[in-house]
């Protein structure tokens, strides 16, 4: 009987992973590491680094990401531990209807993501470049809930993205990941 089942339970597993496999077959999936990172200092100045430097206490306390191209839609994740998750058309989010506490905490993201915009001097935007916004949600040490807004612009030409995270419910500043990426099998 426990051979029955173990056998059962490992035909279940193989045909698991090959329906897995069959769903992502269409997908373009990427693995996007850290490349430059930066945020603002308590005096106002900007500190960033870059992976080639000698050290890289910032960059090394990020994590890799990944993103599916799936049809027209976009799927982020953040980490290991999260799911896939769908990320919104940075042109939609500005035309959602909000009310004012929510429409006051976007206001501020979106003023921060300019004030990036124009101390990174960003390059004029391509049709390879697409904007999404990405609303993270986690747990902390303290197991408070803590939320950020993160907008996420992905060049899926030269395989780079660009992220501004903007959080909203904790005391880390507002900080800036380039990070790029590669093709990658599912």
């Amino acid at each position: 009987m426990k051979r029955l089942f173990f056998f059962i339970f490992l035909h279940l597993i193989v045909f698991l992973i090959l329906i897995t496999s069959y769903v992502y077959a269409e997908d373009k999936v990427f693995v996007c590491k850290p490349t430059i990172a930066g945020l603002q200092l308590d005096s106002g100045n900007y500190y960033f680094e870059n992976e080639d430097d000698d050290k890289t206490p910032l960059i090394d306390k990020l994590t890799t990401t990944q993103f599916i191209l799936r049809e027209e839609n976009i799927f982020y994740r953040n980490n290991k531990n999260r799911i896939f998750e769908q990320l919104i058309p940075y042109k939609s989010f500005l035309n959602i209807d909000l009310p004012s506490d929510d429409y006051n905490l976007v206001s501020k993201a979106i003023k921060i993501f300019q004030k990036w915009d124009k101390f990174l001097d960003l390059p004029a935007r391509t049709k390879d470049f697409e904007t999404y916004i990405y609303l993270y949600s986690f747990h902390h040490k303290d197991d408070n809930l803590n939320h950020s807004i993160k907008r996420i612009s992905i060049d899926t030409k030269n395989l780079i993205t660009s992220e501004i995270t903007v959080p909203m419910t904790s005391k880390t500043p507002p900080y800036f990941v380039a990070r790029l990426c590669i093709n990658s099998e599912f």
